[in-house]
């Protein structure tokens, strides 16, 4: 489990690599990233990216847990 967390904390310390190129300048409200985030096939993207991965973590997780159990 204390490999997972580092693995997890050090994708999300990462982030800023994967950013595309652009002007992020007229992101400057709640509102306005919000809208970024979901009006954009890129941000969709990592977005079901990482739901996706949460999901399988989660999974795995319970699935040793359940193992350990028996």
């Amino acid at each position: 489990m204390k490999h997972l967390s580092l693995a997890l904390a050090t994708l999300a310390l990462s982030t800023p690599a994967f950013a595309h190129p652009g002007d992020h300048h007229e992101v400057t409200g709640v509102t306005e990233t919000v809208g970024h985030f979901l009006g954009t096939p890129f941000h969709l993207a990592l977005l079901l990216g990482a739901t996706v991965v949460g999901f399988l973590c989660l999974r795995a997780v319970k699935s040793a847990r359940n193992k350990n159990s028996q």
